[in-house]
């Protein structure tokens, strides 16, 4: 009885025994089966080594080329064009489909176009630009007679203020314990009552003739940006974008809108919105989530958006200056922003453009606020709770909320509130 090779078992359905006496591949020799080794099929390296480049020597192959008609011994079957002038002309007639070889001057033109685009996508660069200009010109926008603003009638003779709401890491695809995205519609419902709560209070003593609203970034739950972020993420951006955090924030203005005489927004984009880890700043998710909301809500007359690119923008209320930027910029010391906010804070009242007086920022997920020098600093909180980066970061527990206050022409800040949204 011959000894079976361990193709030849293979074929045959069954198992090897162990110790069964199998052939090797390439000499014939005979070996013991170990479950070890239960795909070996040569009885020594030099016979696979052998057994593979017999392998790979195998051909030529006679075939004959599509191009020119020439029979000639091909190294692999796939292999059927004879030279490089043949496989030349195949390309050109596979990209020209038909269509004679050259350029008119339009196409060179588009070409170039065309070109530059992909270049500037494949850098991260143009990517969102390219697309807040298409959300421009298919977004389906709000007529102009949507909403009416309510007739401003002080009730006391005091100096009108202007109210002040920072909208920031509100992370709707996040998923933690305690936090979804139902949770945050819940959150983002109590936010808007909140704030409408506040302004009746405040408007019995105090005139508010507008509310301004500084997003703070981190609106969006990128992917890609840390190794478990699949994970942790309940909807793709998209999905986040237009079916979750856009149609949120926009009926929270619609519902503000009818509160208060005039609004305006500012927006500055976070780190969790990044298109990828080496991109730069405007490569951001946070970009497209506000030229959506900007495009829907363009014809509302008594709503403004200050449209921004950049890492951080200057908000001029009565003269006085908010720096607002997501915080990200931010190293902490001893996992403790504090010192970090300090000390960015003073280089940057010597180098920032033009003078400023508060600086408000959100990303550490805690609510805070402090006097430092001749300026003061506003950190906003997040709508996440159970929030593992303010555990880790700060040994905090991360407490849902958003401040909301106040500023007075003369004053500057005269009330503050930190609206627990839990």
């Amino acid at each position: 009885m011959s000894i079976p090779k361990m193709s030849e078992i293979i074929a045959s359905g069954r198992k090897p025994e162990e110790g069964e006496n199998i052939a090797c591949e390439y000499c014939g020799n005979i070996f013991q089966y170990s479950r070890r080794h239960k795909n070996k099929r040569f009885c020594s390296p030099a016979c696979k080594g052998a057994a593979q480049a017999e392998k790979s020597r195998r051909g030529p192959y006679s075939v004959t080329c599509p191009v020119c008609g020439k029979s000639w011994k091909s190294p692999h079957p796939r292999y059927v064009l004879c030279s490089n002038e043949c496989r030349a002309i195949r390309a050109r007639e596979h990209n020209m489909k038909g269509k004679p070889y050259y350029l008119t001057p339009e196409d060179a033109v588009r070409r170039e176009e065309m070109a530059r685009y992909e270049s500037e996508i494949r850098r991260g660069v143009g990517r969102t630009a390219i697309l807040a200009d298409l959300i421009k010109q298919y977004v389906e926008k709000f007529p102009s007679n949507a909403l009416q603003p309510p007739a401003y009638k002080p009730r006391s003779k005091r100096h009108a203020e202007t109210m002040v709401v920072l909208r920031g890491d509100l992370h709707p695809g996040l998923i933690t314990p305690s936090y979804n995205i139902a949770v945050f519609r819940k959150r983002m419902e109590i936010f808007t009552q909140s704030v409408l709560r506040i302004r009746e209070i405040i408007s019995e003593t105090i005139p508010l003739e507008r509310l301004v609203i500084i997003d703070l970034g981190d609106n969006i739950t990128g992917q890609g940006i840390f190794p478990n972020q699949p994970w942790s993420t309940e909807e793709t951006v998209m999905r986040q974008i237009y079916h979750v955090a856009a149609p949120a924030i926009i009926e929270q203005n619609m519902a503000w809108l009818s509160h208060f005489p005039t609004v305006v927004e500012y927006t500055v984009p976070g780190n969790h919105g990044k298109t990828g880890k080496e991109h730069p700043e405007e490569a951001n998710w946070d970009n497209v989530l506000s030229q959506e909301i900007a495009a829907r809500m363009e014809n509302i007359k008594h709503f403004a958006f200050a449209e921004n690119w950049n890492w951080w923008t200057y908000v001029d209320i009565y003269g006085w200056r908010f720096l607002a930027l997501h915080g990200h910029q931010i190293r902490s010391w001893l996992n403790i922003p504090f010192y970090g906010l300090v000390n960015k804070g003073m280089r940057w009242q010597g180098s920032m453009p033009e003078r400023w007086d508060y600086l408000v920022h959100g990303h550490f997920h805690v609510a805070f606020s402090f006097p430092w020098n001749n300026f003061e600093i506003i950190g906003n909180g997040s709508l996440v709770s159970d929030d593992e980066f303010a555990l880790r970061e700060l040994g905090m527990a991360s407490m849902p909320a958003q401040q909301v206050f106040g500023v007075h022409p003369e004053h500057g800040i005269t009330w503050k509130y930190t609206l627990r949204l839990s």
